[in-house]
């Protein structure tokens, strides 16, 4: 597997920037080199110069999307603190929801990725990895102290993204809601609680206050209950 990382040329952007956009519409197969050349604005000779190979252009695609991914430095610090899980979800909550909105090319390239490209692990792992393996060893430590349910960490983990990405994306097929919620805090709200509830030894949080500040995109959920 081999893709670009290092300073594309403007002409090269235009090219990846086309690819993901008809790789996550249309799938790896569905989409043909010629295809991407039109909607670049350049014939395939061009394209093929930047590009020798379509796998090598779905690569690059993927990582063009996938390097974005970065916690933010207070859900870093957070984790790593080892803050208790009623700040710590509602900041992954957060992170998870603002991928799936300024990202929605993403979740279609990884799928494509993951089903037509079997290979795709290995990037996969470099980039997301270390966000799982911190996500995972930060619910590891809470379990051992008894902050959290002693829930295996990598269920905790991947259960939160799957519950929330799948959420959002078939809200819509059984619901006929589009999006899931009027608007982020209020899905952040929703997810958190979800979460907490479920995670949390002994506490009901039904009637916790989660709240955010747009400016500088702290997220806070403030338990209101007592352990019973």
């Amino acid at each position: 597997m081999a893709y670009k990382s290092a300073r594309p040329s403007v002409t090269e952007v235009r090219i990846v920037e086309a690819a993901a956009q008809l790789f996550a519409h249309n799938g790896f197969k569905g989409t043909t080199t010629r295809d991407i050349a039109q909607l670049a604005n350049l014939n395939e000779a061009t394209l093929f110069r930047y590009f020798p190979h379509k796998p090598e252009l779905f690569w690059a695609a993927v990582e063009s999307h996938v390097a974005r991914v970065k916690l933010a430095r207070d859900t870093q610090t957070s984790l790593a603190s080892d803050d208790a899980p009623a700040i710590v979800v509602p900041l992954l909550v957060a992170f998870l929801l603002d991928i799936l909105n300024r990202q929605p090319q993403l979740r279609r390239l990884l799928h494509v990725a993951a089903f037509e490209l079997p290979e795709s692990d290995k990037m996969f792992r470099e980039h997301l990895g270390p966000i799982f393996d911190m996500v995972c060893a930060y619910f590891k430590r809470c379990a051992e102290k008894g902050t959290m349910r002693n829930v295996e960490p990598s269920l905790a983990s991947l259960g939160l993204m799957g519950a929330i990405t799948a959420h959002q994306g078939l809200c819509k097929l059984f619901t006929e809601k589009e999006p899931a919620y009027p608007n982020a805090h209020q899905a952040m709200s929703a997810y958190a609680l979800l979460w907490l509830n479920g995670l949390l030894p002994g506490k009901e949080l039904a009637g916790a206050a989660i709240e955010s500040s747009p400016e500088t995109g702290v997220v806070r959920c403030e338990q209101t209950s007592t352990a019973k």
